[in-house]
């Protein structure tokens, strides 16, 4: 992964410095069977991605796979110890709604979060530039939900 690069982060001021990172934030992204996150270390001046990666769900109707893809994620969450994690949103309703793979991430996802999670829109994700060979192009999306990232 390369080095430090400048990164925009909406409302960086109202975050608080802890030792240099100001926070690790985990973005997600859900397609077909597949969990995308970036990690990004979050400086003043500075944005890290510290790691990128996928998780898949191996079968929607198999408790063994759903135990599995559980266990991967609570060690990605104890790898990666965000501060915050953004997932970008997915309809539930309509043309681009999303699959039951995608809604049972999302639900694992959730109850074992060890942080706050945050919903980004796919169009607050629109808005957010992407510098070319960062990350891969399928972690795209799962990188614009922690750049977006905004404290509240």
């Amino acid at each position: 992964m390369p080095g430090f690069f400048i990164l925009p982060i909406c409302n960086r001021l109202s975050l608080k410095k802890r030792g240099g990172i100001v926070m690790r934030v985990l973005g997600i992204e859900f397609n077909a069977k597949f969990l995308n996150y970036v990690l990004l270390d979050v400086g003043e001046e500075n944005t890290k991605i510290v790691t990128a990666n996928r998780l898949t769900l191996a079968d929607t109707r198999s408790k063994d796979a759903l135990r599995a893809f559980q266990d991967a994620v609570q060690s990605m969450y104890n790898v990666t110890k965000p501060d915050q994690i953004s997932i970008k949103t997915k309809p539930e309703k309509g043309t681009m709604s999303a699959g039951a793979a995608s809604l049972k991430m999302e639900g694992i996802a959730l109850a074992n979060s060890p942080c706050d999670v945050e919903f980004v829109s796919a169009h607050k994700i629109a808005k957010c530039a992407i510098a070319d060979g960062l990350v891969k192009k399928y972690l795209e999306p799962a990188y614009k939900a922690a750049a977006s990232h905004s404290k509240k």
